[in-house]
């Protein structure tokens, strides 16, 4: 039996009515958004998937995952945020195109005892109990010679406390385009910063922010990184994405809120797998959709984001 839809996303407190049309289904076409899961009774109606075309995300997924034991082949991406240390429930999983791993305790990689082949890319950021070296290790037995790969604090520091306000830089009507040297160190920038047509190598003196009072822009990047924003957890102001050329970013793992969310152009972007923690939008939301972004990403998106103001998607084809 095949199914065919798009980013299903469960109900948090048990099991989720949406997924009983996926009983009896081996390949599903589309992609699973599965957050907030409170044990495997929330997706029993998943024990005969074996396919998954599209991505399957997992965030803070409980310990045992096991009606998807059947699982083998993921086309997308498999992104995993928050696991727990004894994770489990997915001992038949043999290939995934990507592999992106986020917050994780898990302990050891052998929640994934069969993962033979990772095609594309492998991502991994802030897995407190596993080193940069085991990381490594696993990938290099698994990922496609030639692919991605990019793993980056296994054993972190502490990030800075956002509410300390250790280091405190420039005033309010402060605009940073480039060079970004002068905010090196700066935990919290009460200006606004203006990121356009720049390389991912010329923003590490940006690695300790945690909080930008004003507006964050990303406009025309060529990169697809921004591991150095890694620790940025809030913008006051706007956040503003305008000609995107890439189908997804990296490294705004830590954001959680900000002020108003602007999406002017889509462009390549498929879904919004790379704000995994964003929770809070205090004012507006407004998303210009386009191909190749679906309808159910954006639907799936917005809908788990405490949006204070107006919500506005505009359609573009």
């Amino acid at each position: 039996m095949i199914a065919v839809g798009t980013n299903f996303l469960p109900d948090a407190t048990g099991p989720a009515p949406e997924l009983e049309r996926l009983r009896g289904c081996t390949r599903f076409l589309g992609t699973l958004h599965l957050l907030g899961l409170g044990g495997p009774e929330a997706i029993d109606a998943l024990a005969d998937l074996r396919e998954i075309a599209g991505s399957l995300l997992l965030v803070s997924p409980p310990p045992d995952l096991g009606p998807l034991s059947n699982l083998t082949r993921v086309e997308g991406r498999l992104v995993v945020v928050a696991a727990p240390e004894a994770s489990r429930g997915l001992p038949s999983i043999r290939y995934v195109s990507e592999l992106w791993l986020y917050e994780g305790s898990f302990a050891d990689m052998s929640w994934l005892p069969e993962l033979e082949e990772i095609s594309s890319a492998m991502i991994a950021r802030r897995n407190s109990q596993l080193s940069v070296e085991a990381l490594e290790a696993f990938a290099t037995l698994r990922v496609r010679s030639g692919a991605l790969v990019s793993i980056t604090d296994g054993v972190p520091a502490d990030p800075p406390d956002p509410d300390a306000e250790a280091v405190v830089c420039g005033e309010p009507s402060d605009l940073v385009i480039a060079p970004y040297e002068g905010l090196a160190g700066c935990t919290r920038f009460r200006g606004s910063i203006h990121l356009s047509d720049t390389g991912s190598g010329r923003l590490e003196a940006l690695s300790s922010l945690v909080h930008v009072d004003g507006s964050l822009t990303l406009f025309r990047n060529a990169t697809d990184d921004f591991t150095a924003l890694r620790n940025l957890r809030r913008v006051g102001a706007k956040f503003q994405l305008h000609l995107l050329e890439t189908p997804s970013l990296s490294g705004f793992e830590a954001l959680e809120e900000v002020g108003e969310l602007n999406l002017a152009s889509a462009g390549q972007l498929t879904s919004f797998d790379w704000l995994p923690a964003l929770a809070r939008v205090r004012e507006v939301a407004r998303l210009a959709r386009s191909s190749p972004l679906s309808r159910a990403a954006v639907e799936s998106f917005l809908s788990r984001l405490d949006v204070g103001g107006e919500t506005a998607v505009i359609n573009l084809d």
